[in-house]
This record gives C-alpha cells, sequence and structure tokens, in this order.
C-alpha cells in the first residue's frame, strides 16, 4: 500500500485552495506542509508507467506564490478503444464549472508535430485536434496551459480566500458508444463536476514556500529547490480526476483505519479532529457491511463548497463541517460511499445523478441501522427521511430526473438521498439486508473502473435476488 507523506507547519492566515484535475480514480491522499522539516509518513511507492488498458497522463505543473494561478505543460499516452475511426480527438479544456476564459491553451503537438486543432465557438472548453485515429492506434499528445483560479460564485473559484477548483485541467473528452461521438455537455451548475474514464496519471507540482498541500495522489517525492519552491511528485492508478488542496495556516490530523490512510485539512485543530473521527467511523461503517473503500486513503477538507452535501474527488472530500454528531456521520458516510457509488463505478452526471446519490443515501441509512437498531433507524426514516416522498414538486421533478430539471442543490439533494433512498430502501425491505447488500456488491464488482447505468443496477439486483425490478426501478427511480 502507498503510504503518503505528511509534512506540518505552523498556521498562518485562513486560505484554501481546491483544485481538482480531471483525470480520473486518486489511489492515496498526500498532505504537506511547506515549511516543515520532517516527514512523519513517507511513500515508497514504485513509480508508475503506462499500461495498454488504460490511457496515461503526464502533468507538470507550477502554482503562484498567491496560490491563485497555475502553468504547465500536460502529455497525453491515448489509445482509441471505442472501436470506431475517429476522425478527430476532442479534449476537455475544463470540466463542469470552471469559468469560461480561466484556460489558455498553446503549443498543441501530436505526434511531436504542430496539431490541427481548434476550440469550439459555443464551449471553449472543447478542444478538437483533428487527425485520423483507427482503433487500437495510440497517439501522443502534448500542450501547454495557462489557468487564472477565478473568482466565481458557486463551488468552483475564490470566495472569502477560500477557493474550490474541481476538473480545472484539460482530459480526454468521455466517448459515448451508443451515440457514436464525444461527449461536450454544456456546463450545469448542478452537475457533477467530472465525468471521466480510467486511466494513470503522473503529477509533478510546484508549489510556493509557506503553503500546505493536501493531494488524492500518492506522492513518491519531494525536492527542495533554491527559490524556496518544492516540487512534489505525486501518481495514480485507474484514477477518474487528480484532486488537491492548499492552504495557508490550519490543521492537519492523519489516522489508518481499517488499511486507509485517513488525513484531514481543516482550519483548526478541533474542526480537524471531528472530521477525523467521523471518517474512521464512516469507513468503518462501510466495511461492517461489506463495501470496500476503493482506495489506499482519503483526504478530508474543510471547504465551503455551496453544496448542501459537499463535493467528491478521487480519493478526497471537501465539505463545510457545519454539521456534528450523528448528523456528521451521516453526510460523512454519504461522501465515503460516493468514493464507491460516483468514483469507482462512474455514472453519467447530468443525466443519471441518482445512481451515485441515492445508492450512497441508502448504503449509510443501512449502516445506521446496523449501529443504531432496528428501532431508530425506522423512527428516523419514518421522521426525517420518507417525509419527502408526500411533499409535492414541480412537474417533471424525479428521482430519475437530469440535473436540468432540478429548482436547485437544496431540492436536487432532497430528492436524490431522501426520496432516492426511500425507493431503494423497499428492495432491501422485499428482499432483506443480505441480498440486497449482495446486488450492490455486484454491481459494484463488474462495473469498477467503468460506467454503469440503469441495466447495470437491474443486472446485479436480479442476479442477488431472483426477481425482475426494472419495472419498480422505471416506476419509482429511474423516470
Amino acid at each position: 500500500m502507498a503510504i503518503p507523506l505528511l509534512l506540518m507547519e505552523n498556521a498562518m492566515k485562513k486560505r484554501i485552495i481546491i483544485l481538482t484535475l480531471v483525470v480520473l480514480t486518486a489511489v492515496a491522499a498526500v498532505f504537506v506542509g511547506l515549511n516543515a522539516n520532517r516527514a512523519l509518513l513517507v511513500s515508497e511507492e514504485p513509480a508508475i508507467g503506462r499500461e495498454s488498458e488504460r490511457d496515461f497522463l503526464s502533468v507538470s505543473a507550477q502554482l503562484s506564490k498567491d496560490a491563485q494561478h497555475a502553468s504547465g505543460d500536460m502529455h497525453l499516452t491515448a489509445t482509441n478503444r471505442t472501436g470506431a475511426q475517429c476522425s478527430e480527438v476532442v479534449l476537455r479544456l475544463y470540466a463542469n464549472g470552471v469559468q469560461e476564459g480561466s484556460m489558455t491553451i498553446s503549443s498543441v503537438l501530436e505526434g511531436g508535430s504542430e496539431a490541427d486543432w481548434s476550440l469550439d465557438q459555443e464551449d471553449p472548453s472543447v478542444l478538437r485536434i483533428r487527425t485520423a485515429w483507427a482503433p487500437e492506434k495510440t497517439l501522443e499528445i502534448a500542450w501547454h496551459f495557462e489557468m487564472t483560479l477565478p473568482e466565481v460564485d458557486g463551488f468552483i473559484g475564490m470566495q472569502d480566500g477560500v477557493g474550490l477548483y474541481i476538473g480545472a485541467l484539460p482530459v480526454l473528452a468521455m466517448w459515448e458508444e451508443e451515440d457514436g461521438e464525444w461527449r461536450t455537455d454544456a456546463w450545469d451548475a448542478l452537475a457533477e463536476p467530472s465525468y471521466a474514464q480510467a486511466f494513470d496519471v503522473s503529477l509533478a507540482l510546484t508549489v510556493p514556500s509557506g503553503v500546505q498541500v493536501a493531494t488524492g495522489a500518492s506522492l513518491v517525492h519531494v525536492q527542495e529547490n533554491a527559490d524556496g519552491t518544492r516540487t512534489l511528485s505525486a501518481q495514480m492508478q485507474g484514477a477518474r480526476d487528480v484532486s488537491f488542496a492548499a492552504r495557508k495556516g490550519g490543521a492537519i490530523r492523519q489516522k489508518q483505519a481499517d488499511g486507509v490512510l485517513v488525513s484531514v485539512l481543516a482550519e483548526s485543530g478541533g474542526v480537524a479532529d471531528r472530521l477525523l473521527s467521523a471518517a474512521v467511523d464512516a469507513l468503518e461503517a462501510l466495511s461492517d457491511l461489506g463495501i470496500g473503500y476503493p482506495f489506499t486513503a482519503l483526504s478530508v477538507v474543510q471547504a465551503d463548497t455551496s453544496r448542501e452535501e459537499g463535493l467528491v474527488g478521487s480519493g478526497l472530500i471537501a465539505l463545510d463541517a457545519e454539521s456534528k454528531g450523528d448528523a456528521l456521520l451521516a453526510q460523512m458516510t454519504r461522501l465515503v460511499a460516493r468514493q464507491v457509488f460516483g468514483i469507482q463505478v462512474e455514472n453519467d452526471p447530468w443525466n443519471a445523478p441518482w445512481l451515485s446519490q441515492s445508492l450512497a443515501s441508502a448504503v449509510e441509512l443501512l449502516a445506521y441501522r446496523r449501529a443504531k437498531g432496528v428501532d431508530a433507524y425506522e423512527a428516523r426514516f419514518y421522521e426525517e427521511i420518507e417525509v419527502s416522498t408526500r411533499l409535492t414538486r414541480p412537474y417533471g421533478v424525479t428521482i430519475g430526473s437530469g440535473v436540468d430539471h432540478f429548482g436547485g442543490d437544496s431540492e436536487m439533494t432532497q430528492v436524490l438521498r431522501d426520496q432516492g433512498a426511500v425507493m431503494l430502501m423497499g428492495i432491501d425491505q422485499s428482499v432483506g439486508e443480505e441480498a440486497f447488500l449482495k446486488a450492490l456488491s455486484l454491481y459494484v464488482e463488474r462495473n469498477a473502473g467503468g460506467v454503469a447505468d440503469f441495466d447495470a443496477l437491474e443486472a446485479a439486483l436480479y442476479e442477488a435476488t431472483g426477481s425482475r425490478w426494472d419495472g419498480y426501478l422505471l416506476d419509482w427511480l429511474a423516470s
């Protein structure tokens, strides 16, 4: 197992930046205090290389002194696994929620020569490289990027010195086999920030002195530079995104839990301790259900995401930390479960967000019942959860709605979290916990590293229970 590195520094002014590069599944977390001189935990993971079943992205980036600007070079080795003859390669310069104009691309090369490329006029996040790409042919694509971390409302951008950046660097777009084309969905404030196939990444990040960094990648080397900066070499296999956070000041806590290294970065030691305890309990709750956490480490970062539930990246969770006690544990358990249902198993974040959030909410309720007993579970279920099914909502807002149907984050959260969990727990009530958990395990096992849909869940339910559930799912969840 990869053991990340932890270096501590004295507290400075409050400021945090989260930057998530959409690149697919983190293996471990790393926290580095750049003014520190003592490593508490050191990685010994060997350097990764290209593997034939996954694409490979290398990133060499520098963070400015104010931590609001980044620049660098990226190199993508990608194989055409679509089964189709493509006339272009499509990259998304940034994924959902990044301000238009924040990214500048230059020096685009294909096979070492200047590429024939352009940006879509209607959507400058779409980069098209015109080249013949035959099935199983491997391309080498490189480019230089300059990025300004924008000041915007919502979960992407700078707010009161706190920044969240999800999907901020270019990656290969998702290919849709059914439609035979690249996915280039327009920005939507409610959609998950990334959507990508799993591939490997190697990251070299140079950061200024006086900044603490937490990343979802597995750190393998730290180099101290003559100018006071440090270059962190990190890597991940089968990742969906590369996540890191940087802040001046704050507190860091770590603990090993059930084979997972949990690291927390928060504004104070008290908050960090509270988040660490909740994260450890959440991991243990999933393990008790037989649902394995997919990575060797988990990073938890305190940040205002402008989302009621918070946000997830590969191996990283961001939440505002306002909840306490059982409410915090429930929220943390849902976020940890979404590392499984939504990252390890990807789903369409625009059209089927319930496959991530509703499944994670049902798992949290199962964990609550295990921990508190049936009586406490039923009291909570009927007093807090089931009531959501009796609320009147505008036409077209259902559990299976795409994000464009919801009026806002609060409505979407209640529908997907509460109504979705109620309907899924109806299956549990019908077939029993053992069969329901078996179905969830089959769903994860068969779709890990890929993208799952309604049919994949129904197939797992059918094998685990011996009954068809397509009608139930269509009536109550997927429509």
